[in-house]
C-alpha cells in the first residue's frame, strides 16, 4: 500500500503520514488506531513491530 493510499484510508494528511514514517512527528494513539484499521491489523501489532 502506498503512503498516500494509507493516509487516505486512515483519514490522515499525507504530509503528516510521511513525517510520522520518517520519525519527524509523533502519532497519537487515535492515529495508531486509524492506521491499524486501514491496514486491517491490530494496533498492538504495529506497536510491537515498531519496538515501542
Amino acid at each position: 500500500m502506498s503512503q498516500e493510499a494509507l493516509a487516505d484510508a486512515a483519514g490522515i494528511n499525507r504530509t503528516h503520514m510521511g513525517e510520522v514514517e520518517r520519525g519527524k512527528r509523533n502519532v497519537s494513539f487515535m492515529g495508531v488506531l486509524k492506521i491499524a484499521q486501514a491496514m486491517d491489523t491490530k494496533a498492538s501489532d504495529l506497536i510491537v513491530t515498531a519496538g515501542l
